[in-house]
């Protein structure tokens, strides 16, 4: 019975970064009402224990003018973290093992105060990285609730789903793989690309050909070029794009690969050194030294 085909999910049209994960309007209209009737609670007690003579509409002025300086203050404080955890999660994927470690030192500093509004999601990608799961769930496991729902709960998933991944059995990444095929994109870059990263990372360790082949295919038409750069890992690791005997049984059925540019090839490299994944470089380095040899293509 042939296996059936996992459909590709849709592309999300998105702009350089892409829609918040964290820095949503939802998020910040939850934290200004739930401060503001807090606020509103107080202000009411106050009026009653100190027999003010204060009309309601000065009252309920008050409050409006503190739910506007609230809202602007978590505006701020959520885009911060937004940016942070983009910084977390590009280095999850591309940084090396001293970045992740300032990172890490840098998540420890935050005043408690703070961590009501910070995410642990960058921190547990990087730990899961570092070769850590079991601290990355603890991790996750601590997560606010200020920072839960919409596309961070998504993002959550990929980082679970990494979690899976690294604890290294077959059933695990075989889950990882559909689960990753199957989820449509989030629409935020940097969350989009860890989530390619650990679908990737999962097919290299399965050694799941027909995946690689049909995610690779699709990566090699992206105009983006972190995306074709797995495509170059895929299509190195697997040798999907070597060139087999034209008179050979099964020649109609090969697909044409569009030549590995050098480019794609370095940069490839260097992000598969920055993880360690040092037989991926070593193979890297040969297609390199086949480019070098071949010479510019008239």
């Amino acid at each position: 019975m042939p296996p059936q085909e996992t459909a590709a999910p849709p592309k999300v049209p998105r702009g350089p970064r892409g829609v918040p994960v964290i820095a949503t309007w939802a998020r910040v209209a939850a934290c200004t009402a739930i401060f503001g009737c807090a606020f509103a609670a107080l202000v009411r007690a106050y009026a009653t224990l100190a027999r003010s003579h204060a009309s309601p509409a000065v009252l309920a002025g008050v409050v409006v003018l503190f739910c506007g300086m609230a809202a602007t203050i978590f505006a701020a404080i959520l885009r911060a973290e937004e940016a942070r955890l983009g910084r977390e999660l590009r280095t999850a994927r591309t940084g090396t093992a001293v970045l992740r470690s300032m990172l890490g030192r840098r998540r420890q500093q935050v005043p408690i105060l703070g961590r009501l509004f910070s995410t642990p999601l960058g921190t547990a990608a990087n730990l899961v990285a570092e070769g850590d799961p079991s601290s990355a769930t603890i991790a996750l496991a601590g997560t606010p609730a200020f920072m839960q729902g919409g596309r961070a709960d998504r993002l959550r998933a990929v980082v679970e789903a990494d979690v899976d991944r690294a604890k290294g059995t077959a059933a695990g990444r075989d889950r990882v793989i559909a689960d990753l095929r199957a989820m449509a994109p989030i629409g935020n870059r940097e969350a989009d690309l860890y989530r390619l990263n650990v679908l990737v990372k999962a097919i290299l360790e399965r050694g799941d050909d027909e995946a690689a082949e049909s995610l690779a295919s699709e990566l090699e038409s992206s105009r983006d070029e972190e995306e074709r750069m797995y495509a170059a890992w895929l299509r190195v690791w697997f040798e999907l794009d070597v060139q087999s005997d034209p008179t050979g049984p099964g020649a109609e059925a090969a697909r044409p690969w569009p030549p590995l540019g050098e480019g794609q090839a370095r940069l490839a490299a260097l992000v598969a050194r920055a993880q360690g994944a040092e037989e991926l470089v070593d193979k890297l380095e040969e297609r390199l030294l086949a480019i070098a040899h071949e010479g510019p293509r008239e």
